[in-house]
């Protein structure tokens, strides 16, 4: 499938502003996520958009492709979208890979490409089984239940399976038991289900969770999560910069 990735890169986000310009090492961290993402060999083309200035500059000191967008979109996947329509070519798979996940790396995401390849899906996004006891009762973790075909069934961010007989589970680590998945998000959209998603009013329980995937799983397509070991580290918060700094500075 011919691929094109487009990295939302907001400048002024809500709970860490300015976040993408802060470094690790010598480079700026959506520097970082370019760099990873454009060598991958599936991926024809890599667009970062932002609603900066600063960081145009910054993209065209670097030799980056970049678009301006405007400031006043709900999500970073309307963001998306916006810089799709600006580009005269179309393409099979639109690639959503955010500004702030440094440690993305090519492997994984040419083996979630490799994946999306051979199914059926409307949206393919990524999943991880290494989570903790602490973030599966962390709402700032989103969670998700898959089928037996890997089509995720919903996402929340409340624990997922919910466990009514606690006492069964007394003594035990709940987050081995192989039933816990967080949600990376990290998306691979047809262009058909992207238009979808940006011509769709919110959903309820888009609402109610504060989850902008809710809006096409509700509205019946399908999500197709491919599941990965790897631990990455989405930079939140001035605590997940931190930790980002101490584990870029170990590699």
């Amino acid at each position: 499938m011919k691929t094109i990735a487009i990295i939302p890169a907001r400048l002024n986000s809500t709970r860490l502003p300015r976040k993408l310009l802060a470094k690790l090492g010598d480079k700026y961290i959506f520097q970082l996520v370019y760099e990873k993402v454009s060598p991958v060999s599936q991926i024809a083309n890599t667009l970062i958009a932002t609603d900066s200035e600063e960081i145009m500059a910054i993209c065209k000191d670097l030799g980056f492709n970049a678009t301006l967008t405007p400031d006043n979109f709900q999500s970073g996947t309307d963001r998306i979208w916006y810089a799709y329509q600006q580009i005269n070519e179309i393409y099979d798979l639109i690639l959503n890979v955010q500004g702030d996940e440094p440690f993305i790396s090519e492997d994984l995401l040419s083996d979630f490409l490799k994946y999306l390849d051979n199914n059926v899906f409307d949206v393919g996004t990524i999943i991880s089984s290494n989570i903790t006891t602490n973030e599966i009762t962390d709402p700032n973790v989103v969670k998700v239940i898959c089928d037996s075909s890997n089509y995720a069934m919903y996402f929340s961010r409340s624990p997922i399976p919910f466990i009514r007989d606690k006492n069964e589970f007394e003594n035990a680590d709940i987050s081995k038991l192989n039933l816990y998945y967080k949600h990376i998000g990290i998306y691979a959209y047809k262009p058909e289900a992207l238009k979808l998603f940006a011509e769709l009013p919110q959903s309820p329980l888009e609402k109610l969770e504060k989850l902008e995937q809710l809006r096409l799983l509700q509205n019946g397509s399908k999500y197709l999560c491919f599941q990965t070991n790897q631990e990455l580290l989405s930079i939140d918060t001035a605590q997940d910069l931190a930790e980002a700094q101490l584990r870029f500075n170990r590699l």
